[in-house]
């Protein structure tokens, strides 16, 4: 029965390996979840940012190109194209909040401490052979699996 009973802790050691491996798992991949949701939130919030930016400019450029026919006026005098490059230097100024803080939320979760505990090496029984660690061991010649090589075909003699 030695064996049986070995088997079987063997079994539940491997069990509760496991167990604490998806544990630790669970816990890397919620804190991931955490930092998708916030980058993504904030990621869509610039991309709101920038659609605004585009209609903006959309707008400059038509007010702009209108200007582009005689009698030709500088853009720059009239007052709704300065209130256009007012509102982009504000939503530049949104963006770059943002993504100052998409940064801030990603450094935030790498500062974090991986809590994730070291799988637990079990203590050698009496008795059992320890196996060496792959950095102890030496490198065999690999099996050859090859067919062996086939001669090549004689010349028939006359």
């Amino acid at each position: 029965m030695a064996f049986w009973d070995r088997v079987r802790e063997e079994l539940k050691k491997a069990a509760h390996e496991g167990w604490e491996a998806v544990k630790g798992g669970a816990k890397v991949a919620a804190e991931k979840s955490e930092e998708v949701a916030k980058t993504s939130k904030l990621r869509y919030k610039a991309y709101t940012t920038h659609k605004k930016a585009e209609k903006l400019f959309t707008e400059l450029g038509g007010i702009v190109y209108d200007l582009a026919k005689p009698p030709y006026e500088n853009p720059l005098s009239k007052p709704e194209v300065m209130k256009l490059v007012e509102d982009i230097k504000k939503v530049e100024e949104e963006t770059a909040k943002i993504e100052e803080e998409i940064e801030r939320v990603k450094k935030r979760i790498a500062a974090r401490p991986s809590e994730q505990p070291a799988p637990e090496e079990a203590p050698a029984e009496a008795g059992e052979k320890e196996e060496p660690s792959e950095e102890g061991r030496t490198e065999e010649a690999p099996e050859e699996t090859t067919e062996p090589e086939k001669e090549a075909p004689k010349e028939p003699k006359e």
